[in-house]
């Protein structure tokens, strides 16, 4: 199975703050949603992994990987919620 990658460009401070809260909600969720008997196939392997890349005028972008798509699918549903909350 391949990876999922979400990109995310960050607007600033508050964008650094709402992702930092949405992958603490969505670490949390994983948590109470999934069965640890079941995802232990999956071995020591990160649910979600986030890189961080700078460009030269000074934008931050974030990559976030999934091992699934349905994960990354929960994730954005959290993000957008986040954002729209803000």
């Amino acid at each position: 199975m391949s990876d999922v990658t979400v990109n995310l460009g960050m607007a600033g401070d508050r964008d650094e703050k709402i992702l930092s809260s949405a992958i603490e909600m969505y670490t949390q969720w994983r948590q109470n949603m999934c069965d640890m008997e079941a995802r232990a196939h999956q071995g020591d392997a990160p649910d979600i992994m986030v890189k961080t890349a700078f460009a030269a005028c000074g934008a931050v972008s974030k990559t976030l990987i999934f091992q699934e798509r349905r994960w990354a699918a929960a994730f954005l549903l959290i993000w957008r919620h986040q954002r729209r909350h803000a």
